[in-house]
C-alpha cells in the first residue's frame, strides 16, 4: 500500500506530506483547491505524462516521491516486482519501494525506483503492481477486455488457476513438438541439402583436430619463431663484424697485435702494450665464439613458422564459419552430428513426434475443456453477484453477462486457452448486451466500475485503488450506496478517493482536507489530516455549507451509519 506521497513544486503545491493509512482514505475540501492534485501527482508516479506545467510558478523544477509498504504484499506480486527489478538492474527490498519523479523547467523528466534512474517503461509496469485510478476519464484494467479472463479466473479461484497452469505447461510441450516436426519435416531437396553441408563441416572440423588450449600454444610458438627470425639477423650481422669477413674485429686484432709484437722486439717499451692487445684479442675471440654459437644453434627456420602459420589461418577459417572459439567449433561439429542422426532417422523420429503430439493434443484439449466448464458456470455465478451489485447501486434494470467466443481453428490455442472472454453489459430493460468496453464514462460507467471491483476485490491483488471523484452525476440514494462499496472494497485493499459528497466522506477512515491559502503574491496548496471533531465539520459543511448544530447533528448521525466493525 502507499505509505508516503511527498510532492515538491507541483502546480501550486509548494510542498505536502500524505500519508494516507489502511481502509478508506477520503479527500475533501472546497472547490479550486485542487483536490485532483494529488491523485495527479500518483499518475507522474505512475509515468503519466510529464510537463514543464506542471512546474510551480517560479520553480526550476517539481518533484514526487512515493514510498509503498510491500509487507503486504501477495507472494505472486512479489515475485512479479523481484523479476522486473533484477531485469532491469535495480535493487530490491522485501519492504519498502520508493519511486520518485522530477520534472525538469525544460519538461524533460527523470524517474528512479530505490535511488536507481529507471525508464519510464519499467516504471509504468512496477508501479501497476501496487496502484490503479479510476478516474472519469481513464481507461482501466477492468474495461480492458484483454484482462477480463484474468478476472474471471481471479474469480473462480484455485480451481481455475491449477487448471490454467496445467494448459500452459502443456501449451508449452505442444509448441515445442510442432517446432521439432517442423525442423524434421522439410522436403528432401533441403534435408539432402542440409545433410551435405553438415558432413562437410564435421569432417573439417574433425580433419583439423583442434584441441583446447591450441590457440594459445600456436600463437606464443609463433611469436617466438618470429623472435628468433629477427635474433638470427642481428647475430648474423653481429658474427660477420667480429669473426667471419676479412675485415672483422678478430682480424683486424691479429694484425695489431703482430704489428706491436715486432715493435716490442726493437723497443722493450712495448712490451706491455702488446701483452694487453694479445689479452684483448683472446678475450674478442671467446665472445665472438658465444656469438657465432648462439647464431648457429638457435631453433628457428622457415618451415616451422610457415607450418604454424598455416595451421593458424586454418583456425581462423574455422572460427568464421563454426564459432568463436575452438570448444564453441567442436561443439558445432557434436551438435552437426546429432542432427546428421536425427537427419537420418526422420522418418522413425517423425512418426515418434507426431504420436507424441497427439497425445499432447488429447490432453491439451481436455484441459482447455474442463477450464472452459469451470469458466462458464462461473460466469453465470458472478453475472448474477454483479446484477445484483449494481441494483443495489440504484441501477436495477441492468444486464450484465460474460461472453464466449471460440478462437479459430488458426490460432486456437491461446496462452488462456480456445476462447476470447468479455464482459458485456446493458443499462436498461430490452437492450442488447454491448462490450463493457464501449460503455460511456460518467456516474453509470463509475457504478459498474464499482460494481465489479465489489465482488473481485477479495480477488484483485492491486493493493491501493484510487477514485477519482467516482461520486460524479450521482447524489442522494445512489451517494449511500457507492461510499457503502468503497467502504467494502477498503476491507480488502487501500482506497484512496476524492470527493465532494458528504456520504464518502462520513465512510471514511481517514480524512483529510484540501485547502488553498493566497496572497497577494501567490496561492498555496495544503493538507490537513482530519481528527474526529474535524471529519464532523467537514461532513456538515459538505451537507448544508453552514456550521450549525443541525448540521452538525446530521454530520454525526450520518458518520454513525458506517461505523460498524471491519
Amino acid at each position: 500500500m502507499l505509505r508516503s506521497l511527498e510532492i515538491d513544486n507541483f502546480a501550486v503545491i509548494s510542498h505536502v506530506i500524505f500519508e494516507p493509512g489502511k481502509g478508506l482514505n477520503v479527500i475533501s475540501g472546497e472547490t479550486g483547491a485542487g483536490k485532483s492534485l494529488l491523485i495527479d501527482a500518483i499518475g507522474l508516479i505512475l509515468g503519466g505524462k510529464a510537463s514543464k506545467n506542471l512546474i510551480r510558478s517560479d520553480c526550476s523544477k517539481a518533484y514526487v516521491e512515493a514510498v509503498f509498504d510491500l509487507t503486504d504484499l501477495n507472494e505472486d506480486n512479489v515475485s512479479e516486482l523481484k523479476e522486473i527489478l533484477d531485469d532491469n538492474g535495480l535493487p530490491f527490498d522485501e519492504e519498502t519501494l520508493i519511486i520518485s519523479r522530477e520534472v525538469n523547467i525544460d519538461g524533460k523528466s527523470n524517474s528512479r525506483i530505490n535511488g536507481r534512474s529507471a525508464v519510464l517503461n519499467v516504471l509504468k509496469s512496477v508501479s501497476s503492481i501496487f496502484v490503479d485510478i479510476h478516474g472519469q476519464n481513464d481507461t482501466q484494467k477492468i474495461f480492458d477486455e484483454s484482462t477480463h479472463c484474468d478476472l474471471l479466473d481471479r474469480f473462480i479461484g484455485k480451481e481455475a488457476s491449477d487448471l490454467r497452469k496445467e494448459y500452459q505447461r502443456l501449451l508449452g510441450c505442444y509448441k515445442d513438438t510442432v517446432l521439432k516436426i517442423r525442423e524434421l519435416g522439410s522436403s528432401p531437396e533441403e534435408n539432402a541439402k542440409r545433410r551435405d553441408y553438415l558432413t562437410f563441416a564435421v569432417n573439417e572440423i574433425r580433419k583439423a583436430s583442434f584441441r583446447a588450449g591450441e590457440e594459445d600454444e600456436l600463437t606464443a610458438q609463433k611469436k617466438k619463431f618470429e623472435n628468433s627470425a629477427k635474433m638470427n639477423i642481428l647475430l648474423s650481422e653481429a658474427d660477420e663484424l667480429l669473426y667471419s669477413s676479412d675485415d672483422s674485429s678478430i682480424a683486424t686484432l691479429k694484425r695489431a697485435s703482430g704489428l706491436i709484437e715486432k715493435l716490442s722486439e726493437l723497443d722493450d717499451s712495448y712490451k706491455d702494450i702488446s701483452a694487453r692487445l694479445n689479452s684483448m684479442m683472446l678475450d674478442v675471440e671467446a665472445l665472438a665464439g658465444e656469438v657465432h654459437s648462439g647464431y648457429s644453434a638457435d631453433e628457428y627456420s622457415e618451415d616451422k613458422l610457415d607450418e604454424v602459420d598455416k595451421r593458424l589461418s586454418l583456425l581462423y577459417d574455422l572460427k568464421s564459419k563454426y564459432g568463436n572459439t575452438i570448444d564453441e567449433i567442436n561443439s558445432f561439429a557434436s551438435k552437426a552430428e546429432k542432427e546428421i542422426e536425427d537427419i537420418d532417422n526422420s522418418g522413425v523420429r517423425l512418426q515418434e513426434l507426431r504420436k507424441e503430439l497427439k497425445s499432447i493434443e488429447t490432453d491439451l484439449l481436455k484441459t482447455a475443456s474442463d477450464l472452459s466448464d469451470i469458466r462458464h458456470k462461473n460466469a453465470e455465478i458472478l453475472s448474477g453477484r454483479i446484477v445484483n451489485e449494481l441494483s443495489d447501486l440504484e441501477m436495477p434494470n441492468t444486464g450484465f453477462s460474460v461472453d464466449f467466443k471460440e478462437h479459430s481453428r488458426n490460432r486456437f490455442f491461446s496462452s488462456r486457452g480456445t476462447e476470447d472472454i468479455s464482459f458485456v453489459f446493458s443499462a436498461n430493460p430490452g437492450e442488447s448486451l454491448k462490450p463493457l468496453s464501449r460503455i460511456a464514462s460518467g456516474g453509470e460507467a463509475s457504478r459498474i466500475m464499482l460494481a465489479i471491483k465489489t465482488i473481485l476485490s477479495e480477488a484483485d491483488s492491486t493493493g491501493t485503488l484510487i477514485f477519482d471523484e467516482i461520486d460524479t452525476g450521482i447524489s442522494g440514494t445512489a451517494a449511500l450506496k457507492v461510499a457503502e462499496k468503497l467502504k467494502s472494497i477498503s476491507g480488502h485493499h487501500q482506497v484512496l478517493s476524492v470527493t465532494h459528497t458528504a456520504q464518502i466522506t462520513a465512510a471514511a477512515d481517514e480524512n483529510f482536507f484540501i485547502r488553498k491559502t493566497s496572497d497577494l503574491v501567490s496561492s498555496k496548496t495544503e493538507i490537513d489530516r482530519l481528527d474526529d471533531e474535524g471529519k464532523v465539520r467537514e461532513v456538515a459543511r459538505l451537507l448544508s455549507g453552514t456550521a450549525d448544530e443541525d448540521s452538525y447533528a446530521l454530520a454525526r448521525n450520518l458518520i454513525s451509519r458506517y461505523q460498524y466493525p471491519r
